[in-house]
């Protein structure tokens, strides 16, 4: 299993975990944001370990990226910031990567802005 399939995997049982799918005597209430970002990212990182097999699929896979993932970097910061005194979010969010945006965050959003026009037909 590829290291964002097994992120995933991770990412999937803690947020059925944190929503009380899980063991409901030890099932905590998170904030509301918190479990909103969660469940983006955890489809951030499904789309960012598929694979694009073909053109028509790694398009599909790249606007997927595009919608789940942007600002997904600024808003873990933000979250941190927000519940640096929580411990118990805090371990959650320290479980999750800081940076998966890539560096140049003009080129993400020029790339991005691309895969959202329509295609001629």
């Amino acid at each position: 299993m590829t290291r964002p399939a097994l992120r995933a995997t991770f990412i999937s049982v803690l947020t059925l975990l944190l929503l009380g799918g899980g063991w409901p005597a030890q099932a905590v209430e998170h904030p509301t944001d918190l479990r909103q970002f969660l469940e983006r990212r955890e489809e951030c990182d499904h789309w960012r370990g598929e694979a694009g097999y073909d053109k028509a699929r790694q398009a599909d896979i790249d606007r997927g990226v595009c919608r789940t993932c942007t600002g997904t970097d600024a808003e873990l910061a933000r979250l941190k910031r927000k519940y640096r005194a929580n411990p118990g979010v805090m371990d959650v969010l320290d479980e999750l990567e800081d940076r998966i945006e890539g560096p140049d965050k003009a080129a993400s959003t020029r790339f991005c802005r691309r895969m959202q026009k329509p295609k001629p037909p």
